[in-house]
């Protein structure tokens, strides 16, 4: 098929069985959007003198030493977490071209993967977004970092005095680092731990992924991060419907394309929202890539609607 409307009457609903089909072009489109976005990054990029990660930089440099040194370095760590993030998303990627053509087909699997890519594109957007200041930008990592140690100590409790005393020096290191930064600890009447804040710029101990999900995704994915955490999660609300699907057959369960097709969408809008983060956080020009992958994101939908319903 073409890029042209879809037929009048067609119900784009996709509650039906997963086919052989559907699942390759479901696993290609996977692929094709990976390459694109990974491949997508000029070899030689010029960032606009306007550019936030500039602004930012030159304030950053212009903060007399040794606060202007550890402002650096943990804006540093910001853009290790954002390439870290950027890693992560397009690993999960090439593992879902994999599973949506398994056999038999999956069931929830999809979605539990394409929610670990939206994750990872959501923490690349929270830290790189173009309209905070870069000491909100400073805020917000730092609770991101204290985040990380707090589950670390958790874990560490499970491994031993051995484990829990490392752990704790590096938590004694955050401290002493957020301190050079003249980063604020936030606390509550309770006096805990609740955010933390540069130059009376305030964020919270860790990012809110379900609300922030709701700002930065695409507007056309509705509520995506709550239906992807609920397959995730195993909630029956969620996991229940496949169940029904399977009473007719000798399965336990039963996927349906709707379900690769969200995997699929939530990838492609997650992709878009974190290299228009790169783009205008850095100022480079990734306007041919985004507009690659929203033709390729057309062309899919056109080619799910003909596999599924083509021959109603």
């Amino acid at each position: 098929m073409t890029d042209q409307d879809v037929p009048e009457g067609v119900p784009i609903t996709f509650t039906v069985p997963i086919s052989e089909p559907f699942a390759q072009a479901a696993a290609q489109a996977l692929r094709d959007v990976r390459q694109l976005a990974d491949d997508g990054f000029p070899d030689n990029p010029t960032s606009s003198d306007r550019a936030p990660f500039k602004r930012d930089a030159a304030g950053f440099w212009g903060t007399p030493d040794p606060v202007g040194e550890a402002r650096r370095s943990l804006h540093g760590m910001t853009l290790d977490i954002v390439q870290l993030s950027w890693d992560n998303a397009l690993d999960h990627i090439r593992a879902l071209e994999q599973d949506v053509v398994m056999k038999p087909p999956p069931v929830w699997s999809p979605l539990t993967l394409s929610r670990a890519v939206m994750e990872n594109c959501l923490f690349m957007h929270y830290l790189m977004d173009p309209s905070i200041s870069g000491s909100l930008r400073l805020a917000r990592c730092a609770g991101l970092w204290r985040t990380d140690v707090q589950h670390m100590e958790k874990t560490a409790r499970a491994f031993g005095p051995e484990q829990e005393a490392a752990v704790a020096e590096l938590s004694a290191y955050v401290t002493k680092c957020l301190a050079d930064a003249k980063v604020e600890e936030r606390r509550n009447s309770n006096n805990k731990l609740i955010g933390y804040m540069v130059d009376q710029e305030s964020a919270s101990l860790d990012i809110n992924i379900t609300e922030h999900a709701a700002k930065a995704m695409p507007p056309d994915l509705p509520a995506p991060y709550r239906i992807l955490s609920g397959a995730a999660h195993g909630r029956p609300w969620m996991t229940g419907r496949a169940r029904e699907l399977a009473n007719d057959s000798e399965e336990s369960l039963i996927g349906e394309a709707a379900t690769v097709m969200t995997a699929v969408m939530v990838v492609m809008g997650a992709l878009e929202m974190g290299l228009t983060a790169w783009r205008d956080y850095f100022g480079i020009d990734l306007d041919e890539t985004l507009g690659r992958l929203a033709y390729r994101r057309r062309i899919f939908f056109l080619e799910a609607v003909a596999l599924t319903h083509g021959s109603e």
